[in-house]
């Protein structure tokens, strides 16, 4: 067993034009314990559960607890890793008013959880009946809840097909994303697109009495995979926009955001700005950014994510490999000051790679948006993370309130089991550059599941939050799947707390 807090030897990295060497870097692992993990195939029952699915977890944290969501179980924690309390997820939707069955029968799935600090609540989303929308009556997880179907409302309609929404917030309001089939974005995928929520904040409040929001600010046609940001800034004026950002997609198939070869992404970001309860979206347009610095031109090239027809990566100790498709989508988006955090996967590129450069194994990108003018950001830093010996997939960014910024991802190869990592940028390190990748934990155990199943699902396909504690803005939580069960379903889940410069003063 690997002890709590323990912050283990790295790989060394052997390659990677945009990192640094992991010797030099700074970061702490404050903390570091279990969390929930799946059910054992012979307790699995999967005509009326999702057990064959990946973990799909999230956590967030209010200063002194933490809530971790998965689509098994709602779990609070304490800081020091204490279990609180655990509810199955359909039992929590049920008691906070709402249906938990899917329109297909089996259990709730594709769950977020957020710390709005600025209302003093929590706000877990996932798909249930429709898309539920649940809200704490105080800032006590273990207390109250309430929710709603957004979408429904004012005549909807309900976005109840595989949704995989998305939520963020800043001062102003919650933004609430979510998949709408028969929509269409041009710089995504044909025939699905969001339709994308901005709501006030009282009303979100007052869902936790099961009170129906009357302002849903609703638009339809947002680019697929669309992530509102987090803005932790105090003082953001009324009239700031909020920002949503995504990548862009080949359009030449439905699956072409996973399955393009040497496709030259872009960045999108769209705005909401709000004007009493209600406010305007894209007010200048949709933005479509290139990638190199100053996105005066075009930097890196998406592929289809490795290896083979089941685009897998492999893991130690068995020949089941681990699905990657999953990692072109932006997993979150944070926002400090002006400026937009991101990272995306890739497959590797083999062949005109250009400046990018050659690869073999999957890879992660990254980006620091300035949008200093709202209708005009740019790049202003970015960087490939690569190397010979991992294969990074799922990535979540996360940004300190002095600017450090990290990125935590999942890696498994031919000599390793899935393992966490951490990659870091401190806003001293010079441009366009990253430390590590250091082992958060190093897996133990292969994961399969079902024996007739030559692939094993990983992660989330929703989407990975990073918290940043909103009492010590230093500190960033997190949480991932890794490898330490080898019994068959059995995912295992981590949760983590990293530091990356030094103790900032307590924000309120």
């Amino acid at each position: 067993m690997i002890k709590r807090n323990a912050l283990l030897a790295g790989w060394v990295l052997a390659a990677g034009l945009c990192l640094l060497p992991s010797s030099m870097a700074a970061q702490t692992i404050v903390r570091s314990f279990n969390g929930d993990q799946g059910k054992s195939l012979a307790t699995c029952d999967l005509g009326k559960t999702r057990c064959g699915r990946q973990p799909e977890m999230n956590v967030a944290s209010n200063g002194k607890q933490l809530v971790q969501v998965t689509w098994q179980n709602v779990n609070v924690y304490d800081y020091n890793g204490k279990l609180l309390r655990s509810t199955p997820m359909s039992d929590f939707i049920a008691h906070a008013g709402l249906n938990p069955k899917t329109p297909d029968g089996k259990d709730p799935f594709e769950p977020l959880v957020v710390y709005d600090e600025f209302i003093g609540r929590w706000i877990i989303t996932v798909t249930c009946h429709s898309d539920c929308f649940m809200v704490s009556a105080s800032s006590d997880p273990m207390g109250s809840w309430g929710g709603v179907y957004p979408t429904c409302l004012d005549n909807g309609p309900c976005l109840n097909h595989d949704p995989a929404l998305h939520i963020g917030y800043d001062k102003n309001g919650i933004y609430y994303c979510a998949g709408h089939i028969g929509d269409d974005n041009p710089h995504t995928v044909p025939t699905v697109a969001y339709d994308c929520l901005a709501i006030p904040p009282g009303e979100v409040k007052a869902i936790a009495g099961r009170k129906n929001p009357t302002h849903l600010n609703r638009i339809h046609n947002m680019p697929l995979g669309i992530q509102p940001a987090i803005d932790h800034n105090p003082s953001k004026a009324a009239t700031a926009p909020e920002f949503f950002a995504t990548r862009t997609c080949s359009r030449a198939e439905p699956g072409a955001c996973q399955r393009s070869v040497n496709f030259p992404l872009e960045w999108l970001v769209d705005t909401f700005t709000w004007k009493g309860l209600t406010g305007t979206y894209n007010a200048g347009g949709e933005q479509v950014i290139k990638t190199d610095v100053g996105s005066k031109e075009d930097k890196w090239l998406y592929n289809v994510p490795c290896c083979g027809k089941l685009d897998s990566i492999p893991q130690r100790g068995s020949d089941v490999p681990l699905r990657s498709a999953g990692i072109h989508a932006v997993e979150n988006v944070a926002q400090l000051g002006s400026h937009l955090y991101a990272v995306t996967g890739s497959g590797p590129c083999t062949h005109d790679c250009g400046r990018q450069g050659v690869d073999k194994n999957n890879l992660m990108i990254y980006v620091d948006l300035d949008c200093s003018r709202s209708n005009a950001c740019f790049v202003s830093q970015t960087a490939k993370i690569s190397g010979d010996n991992i294969r990074p997939a799922f990535g979540t960014v996360g940004v300190d309130d002095a600017g450090n910024v990290g990125i935590v991802a999942i890696s498994s190869t031919e000599t390793t089991d899935l393992s966490i990592l951490l990659w870091t940028h401190k806003k001293t390190d010079p441009p366009n550059t990253f430390e590590g990748p250091t082992t958060i934990i190093a897996g133990t155990e292969p994961y399969t599941c079902f024996p007739d199943r030559k692939i094993a699902l990983l992660a989330s396909a929703v989407g990975i939050l990073t918290a940043r504690d909103p009492l010590d803005g230093s500190k960033l939580w997190t949480t991932h799947q890794w490898g330490g069960d080898a019994t068959p379903c059995v995912w295992m889940t981590r949760i983590v707390e990293y530091q990356i410069g030094g103790k900032s003063k307590r924000t309120k």
